[in-house]
């Protein structure tokens, strides 16, 4: 018989567990998994590499139990694949990931800043920017969410350079054949 319990680290009630209950049971980390992601894209945004930086920028900034409350991967999938569409991509960082955030930091609007950047935080007026997950905002939301992590569009315009460059083209969607021998 296995019996098969799962919890979260970063609940902090659950952080010392009963040392006679390790002892009893194996444990098995799972951290967050951004290749899961693949090379999904949403409104410009390349979602593994966005999620590695952000989690990168957690566990410089937040402290004392970081790598324990990194954002998983999870909050970036529908469905078992990742999320396609650009206003439900805008919806859960608005609702799931910047409060999670806010409570990881709480109150510490400088280590909220140095998360998110100054294009989603108001330092001066220690608040979020709400304004720019309005739709007709969707281009500035996206530039402020990639504004913390400039290297993630130089090291994918570097990526594209060299497979241009190899003569290694991307299948079309549809193109079985093209889709077959980029995997052989």
């Amino acid at each position: 018989m296995f019996l098969i319990g799962t919890m979260n680290t970063a609940d902090r009630s659950i952080a010392l567990l009963d040392t006679a209950l390790r002892r009893r049971f194996g444990f098995i980390e799972l951290m967050p998994d951004s290749s899961v992601l693949g090379d999904a894209k949403v409104a410009n945004v390349p979602l593994g590499p966005w999620l590695e930086a952000l989690n990168h920028r957690i566990c410089e900034h937040v402290g004392r139990d970081a790598r324990n409350l990194q954002v998983g991967h999870s909050f970036l999938l529908e469905d078992g694949k990742p999320v396609k569409d650009a206003s439900r991509f805008f919806r859960v960082v608005r609702d799931e990931i910047i409060p999670l955030l806010e409570e990881y930091c709480y109150e510490d609007y400088d280590a909220l800043h140095a998360i998110l950047g100054s294009g989603l935080v108001d330092l001066p007026n220690r608040a979020i920017r709400h304004d720019l997950f309005e739709e007709s905002m969707y281009q500035e939301l996206t530039q402020a969410l990639l504004a913390p992590c400039p290297d993630i569009l130089t090291s994918l315009k570097a990526v594209k350079s060299l497979e241009t460059d190899q003569g290694v083209t991307e299948p079309e969607e549809g193109d079985e054949d093209a889709q077959e021998g980029a995997t052989s």
